[in-house]
């Protein structure tokens, strides 16, 4: 449920194009831009993944990636009439 922002910058002559992909997914993208940030609000478990910045002109193609992991906060535990659980233990 929490939001991440992710950053990409890049410089070049001419000026490159960013595009941010998740897998083979194009998510954004901005010619001639020097930085292009990426906003996930409330983030899932389904929003894991690797998420890659590509900076390309005419003279090249530069990359980079990371890899988001996303899990749920720890669950508060369930205590009915014939369980109880009690704090550090299992």
């Amino acid at each position: 449920g929490s939001q991440v922002d992710l950053g990409c910058w890049a410089e070049g002559r001419p000026p490159p194009l960013l595009t941010w992909f998740r897998g083979p997914q194009v998510l954004r993208e901005e010619p001639g831009a020097a930085a292009l940030p990426l906003h996930l609000g409330q983030v899932s478990p389904q929003d894991s993944g690797t998420y890659t910045c590509v900076a390309e002109n005419r003279h090249g193609r530069h990359n980079r990636s990371l890899e988001l992991h996303v899990a749920y906060a720890p669950r508060p535990p369930v205590v009915n009439g014939s369980l109880w659980a009690l704090a550090g233990e299992q």
